[in-house]
């Protein structure tokens, strides 16, 4: 792909007010228990750059993780980055890192973090590890999330 249709289709993602609205336009390829073709790579990669391959890195080291609270069935995922420090992330909509607000939010440069995009690579993908916790520890691992 040439580097002025990924400049063109970058801009068309970043005229999207929420992330919400770009996940689903973009991961659209990506069936349960699919791979991401050379053409999805280019299309994540026009919009995302090096977070692409970050986001794959994660979900290839089994860092994306859905958290099951019982008995009320509340679902939380967590994604482990680089620097091996868990961020809270909400599908589609907010991720606790640094970039996320920074850059997604404030400068609106990216629609999202690699850590979201991870998230919604390794659930696509089924890639990710379930754990499966008591609802009297929800406040406890949200605090350590969002720290």
């Amino acid at each position: 792909m040439s580097q002025q249709k990924k400049k063109e289709r970058s801009k068309k993602y970043r005229k999207k007010s929420k992330v919400f609205e770009v996940f689903p336009e973009i991961i659209t390829n990506l069936q349960k228990g699919g791979k991401l073709d050379l053409a999805d790579f280019e299309q994540l990669e026009s919009i995302f750059g090096d977070r692409v391959k970050k986001a794959l890195e994660l979900v290839g080291e089994h860092k994306v993780r859905k958290y099951a609270f019982t008995p009320s069935g509340v679902i939380r995922w967590v994604v482990t980055g680089g620097t091996d420090k868990d961020y809270l992330v909400i599908e589609h909509t907010f991720c606790s890192c640094k970039d996320f607000l920074f850059n997604a939010l404030y400068r609106r440069e990216i629609p999202a973090c690699y850590h979201l995009l991870a998230r919604e690579i390794a659930e696509k993908t089924e890639k990710y590890e379930v754990i499966t916790i008591e609802d009297q520890f929800y406040s406890e691992y949200m605090n350590k999330w969002l720290s």
